[in-house]
């Protein structure tokens, strides 16, 4: 009898240990990282621009590769109270589309010690909020490797949810910030441009600012733009270099075009009998109209409308940074 219980307990460990082998396989060659960031982002989106995500998936906890590889992503969901709203994909690095909820995109084998990315471009929703939100537009992403069957748990790798902010458009409270990941270029500084704040001035929001750029870098360039409340004479702008975020210490270059800006002030705002005759570029010396200088900076023109009581001013640079008057 005791012989008997025996022989039916090694029995009864075989069939768990196959069952652990076919739902499992063997996890110590496939572990990996996975992440998804808002990076290159920006950070905090505009309705209706761009975000970018960056998904990771590091083979560097085990020994084989990786084949079959693909990225699923959660279109991103944007709610604001009882408002849902769903981004749209623009492009990305791995030829993804969209399937059912998610964004699905293959990429090439990962050798052990390598790391898969996948860079995906999603357009924001235009929501009716006035104020935007925070951490409200949610996405997160799953990498699978191999068959990515569900029973077999080193095949398939969830990432983090990811939260970004949003913020409202023009004819909302937002007034002086702005973000995006441009794809595309501008060509038409005086219309909507790449990126704008609002564009109506008063003594309240006494500055608007719109930015063009004459191509984009890589799959695109993060573009913010930041300006002070109650502050009528300065105005900050980050164009990011490839694969970079705002802020950044490393701002696109886009020799042998210019970035065009045009910055729109109310006169009401500026001190009493204050006349705009230069402009000056993260604190280089102050030009004049028509003028330039060694580095690519030009005034173009300094205008005030006398029946609006607006100043147009058009600058361009090379690069990104700050602006004043």
């Amino acid at each position: 009898m005791t012989r008997t219980r025996w022989r039916l307990a090694v029995a009864c460990l075989a069939v768990i240990g196959a069952a652990f082998a076919a739902a499992g396989g063997s996890a110590g060659n496939r572990d990996a990282e996975a992440h998804l960031t808002a990076f290159p982002g920006p950070g905090s989106v505009t309705y209706g621009e761009n975000i970018a995500y960056t998904a990771t998936l590091a083979n560097t906890l085990g020994s084989s590769t990786f084949t079959q590889v693909t990225f699923r992503q959660k279109v991103p969901v944007a709610t604001i109270g009882t408002e849902i709203k769903t981004a749209t994909l623009l492009t990305s690095t791995c030829g993804a589309q969209v399937q059912g909820d998610e964004a699905v995109c293959t990429v090439p084998n990962v050798p052990a010690g390598g790391t898969a990315v996948a860079t995906l471009v999603w357009q924001v929703p235009t929501m009716s909020s006035q104020t935007g939100c925070t951490d409200c537009l949610e996405t997160t992403g799953r990498w699978l490797i191999k068959e990515g069957k569900p029973t077999n748990l080193n095949e398939e790798f969830p990432t983090e949810l990811v939260k970004t902010s949003l913020l409202g458009g023009e004819g909302t409270q937002e007034k002086l910030h702005a973000g995006s990941f441009e794809i595309a270029a501008c060509n038409d500084p005086f219309a909507a441009g790449s990126l704008r704040t609002n564009r109506t001035v008063d003594l309240a929001d006494p500055v608007s600012t719109t930015v063009c750029l004459p191509f984009v870098t890589g799959l695109g360039n993060a573009t913010t733009i930041d300006e002070t409340a109650g502050n009528a004479r300065h105005s900050e702008v980050c164009i990011a270099a490839s694969g970079q975020n705002c802020p950044t210490t490393i701002p696109a270059d886009f020799t042998p075009g210019s970035v065009t800006f045009v910055f729109r002030v109310a006169d009401a705002a500026l001190p009493k009998g204050y006349k705009i005759t230069q402009l000056s570029h993260s604190g280089n010396p102050p030009l004049k109209e028509g003028q330039c200088d060694a580095t690519g900076d030009c005034v173009v023109s300094i205008k005030l409308d006398n029946k609006t009581k607006i100043w147009t001013l058009v600058a361009t640079s090379k690069t990104n940074g700050y602006w004043d008057w």
